[in-house]
């Protein structure tokens, strides 16, 4: 063995050593934990996260998951893998055809669309048959509170009221009569004081001949109209807000109820696990070596390994497998 092969096996098991081994209830924590500091200055500036706050980051995390033991590399690379995999499912879900499943955070497309998608990243192929449940967490986390995406809408701006034009008054209303000639008036018996009355008055008036009244009648029926039109539009936005925040409450129970629902079933396959129940086989007394190898394929169903590993009574234990493996 030369001295250059010798270097090649060193570097092979310290880099063994520095890889950090993640499971999906440490990635969680992780998110969850950056999530509580996102939003603090001192941790989080404008350019990412400060020395600060991945020196909180890391102690936290440690704190919460002692056996880890992950240094603030390992926590720093984690973070930019997490990154990378919301950024490609980003845009790729973008893909006209493709579809979102928002409870397991899987694209949902048929082999076409893959095909187009692959073509365009070839990184996105690995989340063919992968699930990423923290998309949602990762998002807002690096796109921060705004919507984007089918949540991003535009809140419609109020019409302003009318200004004044400014223009001059039309030298006669269009659409009425001409005024009588003086010969057809009657002469007034004595000067009649002119009763204060509103605009809209003014315009209900059939023998009123002032050249203002149509275009003051029209301004005023615009400006309500302009002003029940936004009332009618903030209320619906209102409703629409009201809707989606909803939506979005929903879909993170819904989220929160599937991962649960993965974790308890992994949970379960590592107590129950075949390499355990062959361990407690292995070990146990009054069974040859060929009821061992018989009881092996006991363990090929979930409920045969449970039954077998929750059984505390070892004398029962034995008489149950050899009835099995009869």
């Amino acid at each position: 063995m030369n001295f250059i092969h010798i270097i090649c096996i060193f570097s092979a098991m310290s880099n063994s050593k520095d890889r950090a081994v993640w499971s999906f209830m440490y990635e969680k924590g992780l998110v969850d934990i950056m999530k509580d500091h996102v939003n603090i200055p001192m941790f989080k500036g404008q350019n990412g996260w400060t020395q600060e706050g991945w020196r909180s980051i890391c102690q936290k995390f440690n704190e919460n998951f002692p056996a880890a033991r992950f240094s603030k590399q390992q926590i720093q690379e984690k973070d930019r893998e997490l990154k990378a995999s919301y950024k490609i499912l980003r845009d790729a879900k973008n893909t006209s055809g493709a579809g979102w499943n928002e409870s397991l955070g899987m694209i949902i497309a048929e082999p076409k669309i893959w095909a187009q998608m692959i073509e365009n990243d070839k990184r996105v192929s690995k989340f063919k048959k992968k699930t990423f449940p923290l998309y949602n967490d990762v998002a807002s986390l690096h796109e921060g509170n705004v919507a984007i995406g089918d949540l991003n809408f535009t809140s419609t701006q109020e019409v302003p009221p009318l200004a004044p034009t400014g223009r001059a008054p039309p030298s006669a209303p269009t659409g009425r009569a001409p005024p009588l000639p003086p010969a057809a008036r009657a002469p007034p018996s004595a000067p009649v004081v002119p009763a204060a009355v509103s605009s809209s008055e003014q315009g209900l008036d059939p023998f009123d001949t002032s050249p203002f009244a149509s275009d003051v009648q029209e301004t005023s029926s615009a400006h309500k109209e302009t002003i029940e039109g936004g009332s009618r539009r903030r209320r619906r936005q209102s409703h629409i807000g009201s809707v989606l925040e909803d939506y979005v409450e929903f879909k993170k129970d819904q989220t929160n109820k599937a991962m649960n629902a993965i974790e308890e079933k992994r949970r379960r396959e590592e107590e129950y696990s075949v390499e355990k129940c062959l361990e407690e086989l292995d070990a146990m007394d009054g069974l040859t070596d060929e009821d061992k190898a018989y009881g092996m394929n006991v363990f090929e169903t979930e409920a045969n390994r449970e039954m077998f590993m929750k059984s505390k009574n070892h004398r029962a234990r034995l008489i149950w497998l050899k009835r099995k493996i009869a």
